[in-house]
């Protein structure tokens, strides 16, 4: 949920485990920025307050994942999977991640920390 410091949680296990830390968020601001046909896609998502594409996001994750694997790197990602799409693509994509972190944060947690 919105405000329960996923980003920083994976950036931390990242750092204590030496791993990739993918950012759904930084990937997506990151092909915003080429401006490409996707980045346009992703900008008028973001400026109407929408989820993202499922196809944009599964291919862009997929993306960083392979670079992970290329460079024999273990990785975590935050913010992937939101959509049941997604959640079922990393099987199709032959993508299996050993190991899941659920977070249980409680709402007023959560509120608390949005600024």
């Amino acid at each position: 949920m919105p405000g329960s410091n996923k980003n920083e949680n994976a950036m931390a296990i990242a750092d204590e485990f030496q791993w990739k830390h993918i950012s759904m968020k930084e990937v997506l601001l990151r092909e915003e920025a080429k401006k490409s046909e996707d980045g346009r896609r992703i900008a008028d998502c973001l400026k109407n307050c929408k989820m993202v594409d499922d196809d944009i996001v599964i291919r862009l994750i997929k993306q960083e994942v392979d670079r992970a694997e290329e460079a024999h790197s273990s990785w975590i990602i935050s913010g992937f999977p939101r959509t049941k799409v997604q959640s079922l693509s990393l099987q199709k994509l032959k993508v299996i991640p050993d190991k899941f972190v659920h977070l249980n944060v409680r709402p007023e947690i959560a509120r608390s920390s949005i600024k």
